[in-house]
């Protein structure tokens, strides 16, 4: 007998795993705030925000990937958060560009919307119709083996939420 007839009998003479069953559904306890302090988002104010950067500004999806690697500050409008990890649901309709959220130097996002958890997140994206979009979780954050952490080595040093206040 071959070694691959050996190891295809030995799997089908394993017992078979049932099905755990539908899913019944997550926690609905968790806040999105400290999933956001935990991934090394901020959240302010818009009066906050204008202090912290004033000179701002929103940028028209007229300009190309390049044009964007000076801008400092960018702020968007993110479909929906997800409390239970701090991910917001990012579409090509709110971006200039699909490298915007990427290559500026300081990430804003306004969010509107929060669900408890990537089910609930995954049951909104069937809402959303855009052919681009992504979870961003955080300001970019990456460490070596010698574990030196490097904030903003390959996107935003920084991810600020401003949430909208009746949420």
């Amino acid at each position: 007998m071959s070694a691959i007839d050996q190891i295809l009998g030995k799997i089908q003479s394993l017992e078979p795993i049932k099905h755990p069953g539908d899913f019944k559904g997550a926690s609905e306890d968790f806040d999105f705030r400290t999933a956001l302090a935990v991934v090394g988002a901020r959240i302010m104010t818009k009066e906050e925000l204008e202090i912290e950067f004033p000179g701002r500004r929103r940028f028209d999806k007229t300009m190309d990937g390049l044009s964007l690697a000076e801008v400092e500050v960018l702020e968007i409008d993110g479909e929906f958060g997800v409390a239970e990890n701090g991910a917001i649901w990012l579409t090509e309709d709110a971006l200039p560009h699909r490298v915007a959220p990427f290559i500026c130097q300081h990430l804003v996002i306004n969010v509107k919307k929060i669900v408890p958890h990537m089910h609930a997140a995954y049951e909104e994206l069937g809402k959303v119709n855009s052919g681009f979009g992504l979870f961003l979780s955080g300001p970019s954050k990456t460490a070596d083996i010698e574990q030196s952490l490097v904030i903003g080595a390959h996107g935003a040093r920084s991810l600020t939420i401003v949430i909208n206040s009746s949420i």
